[in-house]
């Protein structure tokens, strides 16, 4: 029988939780944009699992293949390997993978936060603003923190109804 509570995301229902709590969040922070990955250290590589809010043509709220490799983002790489949390608001020095992304995705101001479940970073909760509201600044990173924290308690709850059904 498979261990389903190993890997939690990987259910329909998961992916329904994650894109609520990714919902929930972006209306709380006020940003236009929130996406949860996962963080696939053995591929070098996040892979966006949901995202929600203001998406252009062609993005997805459930992406079969939005994977970012993370050599090519700096930032990516300190918030992962060394849990270091990033924002990067107007006027902020930025790497030109995150400026170019965001540009892509028509937003200006981003910011990220480890998601830490089970003792280590298991991926990343990515936010962006839209030119015409508010943008993120280095004072918005402790809520985002928080933000991440609660998508790790709904990693939590979706690994404990996993483990009971396996049980079942």
């Amino acid at each position: 029988m498979e261990d389903r509570g190993a890997q939690p995301w990987r259910t329909a229902a998961a992916l329904d939780r994650l894109a609520a709590e990714a919902e929930r969040v972006r209306r709380a922070l006020g940003v236009a944009m929130a996406a949860v990955s996962v963080w696939e250290r053995e591929h070098g590589r996040v892979r966006t699992l949901v995202n929600a809010g203001v998406l252009r043509a062609g993005e997805q709220a459930r992406p079969s293949g939005e994977l970012y490799s993370v050599d090519s983002f700096p930032a990516l790489v300190k918030l992962l390997e060394h849990r270091r949390p990033y924002c990067f608001g107007r006027g902020d020095a930025i790497d030109v993978s995150s400026a170019s992304l965001a540009a892509s995705l028509g937003k200006e101001t981003q910011a990220a936060a480890p998601i830490t479940w089970r003792g280590e970073v298991w991926g990343s909760l990515w936010v962006a603003t839209a030119p015409d509201e508010r943008p993120l600044t280095a004072a918005d990173i402790p809520r985002i923190v928080r933000a991440a924290n609660e998508i790790a308690r709904v990693l939590d709850d979706v690994a404990a109804a996993a483990r009971q059904a396996d049980a079942r």
